[in-house]
């Protein structure tokens, strides 16, 4: 049985999100009702449900029967890069729940520049107002900020940053005519990783016959034969990568410009769940200080955004990136 392709990007997203670790499993079952997301019964999607969709190899193309895992026939929805970062968020989340009386966007985001406390947040007057919860004792941020005068801020930053769809869809054509060239580039190593495949399978048609010999328990084997098969799917991926993506720089490349394309739409929409998730992702040291947000992009994003600030106008092509970063 495959999977069903009207659910499939839904439940794409549902591992891209939580792999982000911005996403706790209460706010991504809410993401599923917001995006009508069901179970296989037409039911809401539960909390628990949730842990085994996110802990499923079914997504990855593999399928376990009586303890043993076996390749299944239908194509992987996900790559087994991300199976694995969700099941490192996973742990290291453990049981942890997170309930809150209210819902503060930026909460999470941001530490006080002064003494290095969380910033807090709470209502007053119908408007949400972040603050240092001065845990360590007096600070000298005494100002409270409001969302809205945050919101501006973020919103000012990703204006920097942004490139328009139409842009963007010009940038990802110019890449695109780079691949063939990056293909030819990346045969070699192609090649190599056929031969390890070729290794593993090998490996795995000899297990089996040392299984039949009685010289392993059924335990050994199928602990043994899932460590093949692992390696087996993390190998074909590699191959995928180069073989479709060419050298190693092209897909940050295209993450990049598409990391360009989200602030554009954020900017718009105004998500702010959204907002401090695209900030996490693209720096670090997020403060407030005197009102101000600060933090320290990642230096694709800071140089475009240097670069947007002093020529005093929006990114567009072809002068989207700096020249120091062509080849990401």
């Amino acid at each position: 049985m495959g999977i069903d392709p009207e659910k499939s990007p839904l439940v794409k997203k549902v591992f891209e999100l939580y792999a982000t670790g911005n996403y706790p499993l209460h706010s991504l079952a809410n993401w599923c009702v917001e995006h009508n997301l069901k179970g296989n019964k037409n039911n809401k999607i539960s909390i628990s449900s949730l842990q085994k969709i996110l802990q499923n190899i079914f997504y990855i193309g593999l399928m376990k029967f009586k303890g043993e895992v076996f390749e299944a026939t239908h194509e992987p929805l996900i790559s087994k890069k991300l199976f694995d970062t969700v099941q490192e968020v996973m742990a290291k989340r453990g049981k942890k729940k997170d309930i809150r009386k209210h819902h503060f966007a930026f909460l999470g985001l941001l530490s006080c520049g002064y003494c290095g406390c969380a910033i807090t947040a709470e209502i007053q007057k119908g408007h949400h107002y972040y603050h240092c919860t001065k845990k360590k004792g007096p600070c000298q941020e005494k100002h409270y900020l409001r969302e809205e005068q945050l919101t501006e801020q973020i919103k000012n930053f990703l204006q920097k940053v942004s490139l328009s769809s139409q842009d963007t869809g010009k940038v990802l054509a110019a890449l695109d005519s780079e691949q063939e060239q990056a293909k030819q580039q990346a045969k070699v190593k192609v090649e190599n990783l056929k031969k390890q495949l070729s290794q593993v399978e090998t490996k795995l048609a000899k297990l089996l016959d040392v299984f039949l010999a009685d010289a392993l328990s059924t335990e050994e084997y199928a602990a043994k034969k899932q460590e093949f098969i692992t390696q087996k799917v993390s190998l074909k991926e590699e191959i995928t990568d180069f073989e479709q993506k060419g050298l190693s720089w092209l897909e940050p490349a295209r993450e990049f410009v598409l990391s360009l394309n989200q602030a554009s739409k954020l900017v718009e929409t105004e998500n702010k769940e959204e907002m401090t998730t695209f900030l996490k992702n693209i720096g670090s040291n997020h403060i407030l200080r005197n009102r101000q947000l600060i933090f320290s992009p990642k230096i694709p994003f800071n140089l475009v955004a240097e670069r947007s600030e002093a020529s005093h106008q929006n990114l567009t092509f072809p002068y989207w990136c700096p020249r120091e970063e062509s080849n990401l």
